[in-house]
């Protein structure tokens, strides 16, 4: 029975001890909690908003592509009897690249000439027959068909013999070759590509809120990593009327190519446009902005207090940014030190 007193009066000592440490373990705990003093006031910086001109010059990186290139397709089937172009030749609008064995046609171009010829004749001879009522209508009818006919045929021969022949149709560079003679084409064959690297087309992608700067007509700077010293002017020959997926526009800026600044295609190029955005607009340092793009905010500070605000945002020169709305001139917003605080924050701006 003692025995047993005992135990029972260790096992309280120990509840108690427990009791006591978790007491005192719970104190530390709460005297070690960092508690932020609600008169202590953060250190930022500040500027006032104030009225600026606001420049801008707009960079738009894009791919030089040909002024004009097709595809050689010959419109009509047979053996390649004669190839006249290489690959890198530099070739007149007019001039003969490929010739297709026509010696069948020809043949059915004579007989179908003799024919026609013989029909002509016919119908003329019935004609005057019939002025003075020597046929009947059925006969005159019949001639003129026939001589219809004739000359349908005649020209159809003609014309086939004439597709017989691949030309050039405009003045350019073979960038590719792909027949030799003896191959046998069809119209579905690509036997080569023709194009014109007289001009050159750089193409850019232009966001939703800078396509006003661009205006078919007007002339550009171009810059290129080949001729970084060598700026060369383009004209703008096409701003696109509807956006893709992304809400930007396709600009395409049209520039001559000349042997001193050589261009190829598929090389880079970037238009740079400079434009006074707006005359004394009201703008903040960059490093104000928080938020997002399409919802920006800054912290206005007003009696010593940081006051969250949603502000409306225009152009950009990369360090300033225009303020269309949500704040006025003279006042101030925090530049540095947004991370140490929250709506309604006391603040002191440092000197």
């Amino acid at each position: 029975m003692k025995k047993r007193i005992i135990i029972i009066v260790l096992a309280l000592l120990a509840v108690v001890f427990t009791g006591v440490k978790l007491f005192s373990n719970q104190k530390t705990v709460q005297e070690k909690v960092y508690r932020p003093d609600p008169d202590k006031k953060a250190l930022v910086k500040a500027q006032t908003v104030e009225p600026k001109d606001l420049d801008k010059t707009f960079t738009y990186t894009g791919t030089f592509k040909p002024f004009r290139e097709i595809m050689l397709i010959p419109q009509s089937e047979g053996e390649v009897t004669g190839v006249y172009f290489e690959e890198g030749a530099v070739v007149p609008q007019g001039k003969l690249l490929l010739q297709i064995d026509d010696e069948m046609l020809r043949a059915k171009y004579i007989a179908a000439q003799a024919t026609y010829e013989t029909a002509k004749k016919n119908f003329e001879r019935y004609e005057k027959a019939s002025e003075s009522e020597g046929v009947s209508k059925m006969q005159y009818d019949s001639y003129w068909q026939q001589y219809k006919d004739a000359e349908s045929q005649l020209k159809q021969l003609d014309k086939n013999i004439r597709l017989s022949k691949l030309t050039a149709p405009f003045n350019g560079t073979i960038t590719l070759k792909d027949v030799e003679i003896g191959t046998v084409v069809d119209k579905k064959s690509n036997i080569g590509r023709l194009t014109d690297l007289s001009q050159m087309k750089l193409e850019i992608a232009v966001p939703e809120n800078e396509i006003t700067l661009f205006s078919e007509g007007d002339l550009i700077t171009i810059q290129t990593d080949i001729y970084p010293t060598h700026p060369l002017t383009g004209k703008i020959d096409y701003v696109a009327d509807r956006a893709d997926d992304s809400h930007n526009y396709t600009v395409k800026v049209l520039l001559k190519n000349n042997k001193n600044t050589e261009l190829k295609a598929g090389m880079y190029g970037r238009a740079i446009v400079s434009k006074d955005l707006h005359s004394a607009t009201l703008v903040i340092p960059r490093s104000a902005l928080l938020g997002s793009a399409k919802n920006p905010q800054v912290y206005v500070i007003e009696n010593g207090i940081a006051t969250l605000r949603d502000i409306h945002t225009g152009g950009s020169n990369g360090m300033e940014v225009e303020v269309i709305d949500g704040l006025k001139q003279g006042e101030q917003v925090v530049t540095s030190g947004q991370i140490n605080l929250s709506n309604g924050s006391k603040v002191e701006i440092a000197k």
